[in-house]
């Protein structure tokens, strides 16, 4: 027999226990590719806590609308920053009263009581203190600003908590790594087990052993190959198409047009070499341990 037809083998012996164990892989790396998926884009929670703290710079009263756009202009140019927005008094003073209503009257004869100012978000992957004070680093000594507000010990505190949750997301992430490569290796037991009577029979027609380990690992590993980018594609074009209908989606796990960055893009390529080279040692593991009896 040629190598070609050993390859696929178990396909023409039994393929209906073959489609059902294939269907079975695909689920479980279309849930893997998904939860790896989400936490590139997302940061694990870099990417929410990024969205939702802000780096405030108070300007001094009466600065012009001019400067502080420019003051906007160049906290966007720092590293790490993701966005910079300038308000003037009246927008802060809006802002204040939708987030305490009942307070007009505050403003009295004295006018606004609010400077403008002008906020600061960070990037998800630079969403660290070094980063952040960083950027206060570059606004401070400048004129027209007068303090800088970014959370101080509150802030040390959250990132702290937030390791400990990206640290856990990716422990999850690896547990089901593991969990995966077990139902692999008892699939491939299985399989060795049900189908060792054929095995025989092709060993007594002159076909060795090692020719049938060295095809069913390379059938598995093109196997877990093509199942891998047929799941990881299925979970970025669900990720396309659930973003425009769930606006939450974006901000807490990302734009999918992200996924053809390559800090997303390198990982995922890992992950399908990966995913391979698991249903590989799988099949080889198993084969010899189903064999070593008959030695």
């Amino acid at each position: 027999m040629t190598f070609s037809s050993l390859l696929l083998i178990e396909w023409k012996i039994a393929p209906r226990a073959m489609l059902r164990e294939t269907a079975g892989r695909f689920i479980l790396l279309l849930a893997l590719g998904s939860f790896l998926l989400c936490l590139l884009l997302s940061g694990g929670m870099n990417r929410l806590l990024s969205g939702q703290w802000t780096v405030t710079a108070i300007l001094r009263a009466s600065v012009p609308a001019a400067e502080g756009e420019g003051i906007a202009g160049k906290a966007v140019g720092l590293p790490g920053v993701r966005s910079a927005a300038y308000k003037d008094p009246e927008a802060a003073w809006k802002e204040f009263l939708a987030a305490y209503p009942g307070l007009e009257s505050l403003r009295g004869a004295g006018g606004n009581p609010l400077p403008g100012h002008v906020e600061i978000r960070m990037r998800p992957d630079r969403f660290t203190e070094a980063d952040i004070r960083a950027v206060e680093a570059a606004l401070r000594p400048l004129p027209h600003v007068e303090k800088i507000l970014y959370g101080g010990e509150a802030l040390a505190g959250l990132l702290r908590i937030r390791e400990w949750v990206n640290a856990f997301f990716w422990a999850g992430f690896a547990l089901l790594c593991g969990v995966t490569f077990l139902i692999f290796v008892l699939q491939e037991k299985a399989r060795c087990l049900s189908l060792a009577a054929d095995f025989e029979f092709l060993r007594e027609r002159g076909v060795p052993a090692r020719s049938l380990s060295i095809s069913r690992a390379s059938a598995a590993v093109l196997t877990g190959f093509i199942l891998a980018i047929a799941a990881t594609g299925a979970s970025a074009l669900l990720l396309f198409l659930l973003e425009s209908r769930l606006p939450l989606l974006g901000r807490v796990i990302g734009p999918a047009t992200e996924i053809l960055t390559p800090s997303v893009l390198i990982p995922l390529a890992m992950f399908l070499f990966s995913a391979a080279i698991a249903s590989g040692a799988a099949s080889s593991l198993q084969w010899s341990a189903v064999q070593s009896p008959r030695k």
